[in-house]
């Protein structure tokens, strides 16, 4: 049951029963706002004129967008403090009344974001007012890319990690291979298995720039799993009670399902914090360390370079020596990751 403020401002609804596929609707929900919501409208005319050129680096490229109407995403506060005095824009009494979305699954409102880094742009909002917390939503990371159909990338931002609304879970959702590191991962050479259980793999990417961890399996449960033994050892090696610092992609084809994991040490970079012209407005969250990074100032699109990006990379990043603890934790974490996964588990292959 709803309460009448998220009834008000429901579009449709999907339960993953027979009807319109999930990509649909979300197609008619963005067509419908662009004609009933101005600031929606607007945020879309806007997105038609950003720019974007791609940056060599060594073993790997990014792209690198130019998107005016980003910067208060970039540059919002996310301390306690801030966040305590500011209404949560993703709670449903709070939203505009223009503002509709999709109920999903009876938990989640899909939103149309008005500040799109992408042309269909969504952010998925849990009803409740709940903080950022990747754990017990990771089946619902998975559903939502299955019943995307291959047409979306689901993304998660840690709360430490580029969320600019920590105190409420949401997931936003991107056109498939719009981030870059979604085609870079299927290139010959760039992942290295670290474990194997029953059909579900886990890899390290290679020659990235930063660290990732790619979990894939045409199993959800065994995804899912494998991905919380992840979580659960970058816990241990980096001493953390709470969630580690992350940002998350999860994509469903036919095949399965890929869930690629950024280990992060640090929400935003040395450049950020700079002034005058040694500043560099550089936030990172799922979509940057994908690949596709977002400048919201002509001057700071016009300068990267390869090495700002990597500097902006290993700011941000899980350093080389806690990185290599964590996949040597995860190579030797064979009883543990035996036990996480139950007695639907045979042999565990783990490869250096």
């Amino acid at each position: 049951m709803t309460d009448t403020k998220v009834e008000d401002g429901i579009f449709a609804r999907f339960d993953g029963r027979a009807g319109p596929s999930l990509a649909g609707l979300c197609g008619d929900l963005l067509a419908d706002q662009k004609r009933t919501w101005p600031s929606l409208a607007a945020g879309h005319e806007a997105l038609a004129a950003v720019r974007l050129r791609d940056i060599p680096c060594p073993g790997f490229s990014v792209r690198v967008q130019f998107n005016p109407q980003r910067i208060v995403s970039s540059t919002a506060r996310v301390d306690p403090e801030s966040i305590r005095k500011r209404k949560c824009f993703l709670c449903s009494g709070n939203l505009p009344l223009p503002q509709k979305g999709i109920l999903y699954r009876r938990e989640y409102l899909i939103l149309c974001n008005p500040a799109p880094i992408f042309p269909r742009h969504y952010t998925i909002a849990s009803l409740n007012h709940v903080p950022q917390s990747i754990d017990d939503h990771l089946d619902v990371l998975l559903l939502l890319a299955e019943d995307f159909s291959g047409d979306a990338t689901v993304l998660y931002n840690g709360p430490r990690s580029g969320a600019s609304a920590p105190d409420h879970f949401h997931f936003q959702a991107a056109p498939s291979g719009a981030i870059p590191i979604e085609g870079i991962l299927d290139e010959k050479g760039r992942k290295k298995r670290i474990l194997r259980v029953d059909g579900t793999s886990l890899s390290r990417g290679m020659n990235l720039g930063r660290p990732a961890l790619i979990v894939e399996g045409s199993d959800a449960r065994g995804v899912v799993d494998l991905t919380l033994v992840v979580i659960d050892e970058m816990r241990k090696v980096l001493q953390e009670p709470g969630e580690p610092m992350m940002n998350i992609l999860c994509s469903h084809w036919e095949s399965g399902w890929r869930v690629t994991l950024f280990p992060r040490g640090r929400h935003r970079p040395d450049m950020f914090d700079r002034s005058g012209d040694e500043q560099v407005l550089i936030s990172p969250g799922a979509v940057d360390m994908g690949g596709l990074i977002i400048t919201s100032r002509e001057r700071d699109f016009r300068i990267l370079d390869s090495k700002m990006v990597q500097a902006v990379f290993r700011d941000v990043s899980l350093d080389e020596a806690k990185t290599t603890a964590l996949v040597r934790a995860l190579q030797g974490k064979k009883s543990r990751t035996l036990e996480r996964f139950g007695n639907r588990v045979g042999k565990v292959e783990a490869r250096p």
